[in-house]
């Protein structure tokens, strides 16, 4: 029977392996982050998982230090998901049937690191989940299969991490069984393509000079399990987790607080932008927890016409 190790640091690890151990192609060795990495975004750890199925585990911060293929190379297939690295010799290529992995854009564009914030603040409305082969460059390996998803106006980044949890699944429980029997004729990816940037937390600082409707695609492709997006009070940083986009043509200096917005929901504030207004819902002092942006006026930590960024 032919045997595969499975590494990834994402939250859809732990469902992915329930589906293919339900249909009989469980993973052979499971390979994770350490307890230590579990402020990264979307961190997911492994140790349930490879209890509840039997798998052994192999936590490590670093794939390329050499314990991984000594335990990858007695596996036939080699699949990597969400892990922060890139997969160097002679890991990359121990296994007989090759290393694959997933992306969450449409190869060649998109290649690179914060693929889903990137795939928002562009405005793409429609993107794909590529699954590949794997070699030396970065998201350039042969194409295996694409499934595409929508975005819509209304999603933010958790929605569309949603989206593509379940066609990562999708996609691993399809095509695992059919590469392990070498039924899977792979072809090289269209010339061209694009590279997207990595993200660092500091990125997200909202620039309260830009439109609103920039602002509003800023917010929600930042949102969890990304940092969020931040801006300043007096010095003091705060987050803001969500937003809703007013189309207005106001003359009010960026940043301002206008007014309160009552709600049965999340409550918030109405802020000027450059142009148009954003309602701040969700907010979070740095170090605090999660509140509507109303108990900020409330409390009188935060007053009409005070202005945001400074």
């Amino acid at each position: 029977m032919k045997t595969f190790a499975f590494a990834t640091g994402m939250e859809f690890a732990a469902p992915a392996v329930d589906v293919l151990a339900a249909q009989g192609t469980p993973p052979s060795l499971l390979i994770g982050y350490p307890p230590k990495l579990q402020h990264r975004s979307g961190y997911a750890p492994l140790r349930e998982a490879s209890e509840k199925h039997g798998i052994p585990l192999l936590e490590t911060a670093d794939i390329n230090d050499g314990e991984a293929y000594e335990r990858v190379k007695e596996m036939d297939l080699f699949v990597i998901a969400g892990w922060s690295q890139l997969v160097r010799e002679p890991l990359l290529s121990v296994c007989p049937l090759g290393s694959i992995g997933l992306h969450p854009t449409r190869l060649p564009e998109g290649r690179g690191r914060a693929a889903l914030p990137w795939t928002i603040i562009k405005r793409l409305t429609t993107s794909a989940v590529s699954l590949f082969f794997l070699d030396e460059g970065a998201d350039t390996g042969d194409l295996i299969a694409q499934r595409e998803f929508t975005i819509s106006r209304r999603d933010d980044v958790t929605e569309v991490y949603r989206k593509v949890t379940e066609i990562n699944i999708e996609l691993l429980a399809k095509y695992v069984p059919l590469l392990l029997a070498g039924q899977v004729v792979a072809r090289p990816q269209p010339p061209g393509g694009s590279w997207w940037d990595k993200r660092r937390p500091e990125d997200g600082v909202i620039d309260w000079s830009k439109p609103a409707d920039d602002l509003y695609d800023w917010i929600r492709a930042l949102a969890a399990p990304y940092p969020g997006a931040f801006t300043f009070v007096g010095g003091r940083k705060l987050f803001v987790h969500s937003a809703d986009l007013i189309e207005y043509g106001g003359q009010e200096p960026p940043g301002t607080v206008l007014a309160p917005v009552w709600s049965t929901g999340v409550a918030g504030v109405l802020v000027a932008c450059g142009s148009g207004l954003l309602v701040v819902r969700e907010v979070q002092w740095d170090g605090g927890d999660r509140r509507d942006a109303l108990d900020l006026l409330e409390s009188g930590e935060l007053a009409v016409g005070a202005c945001l960024g400074t």
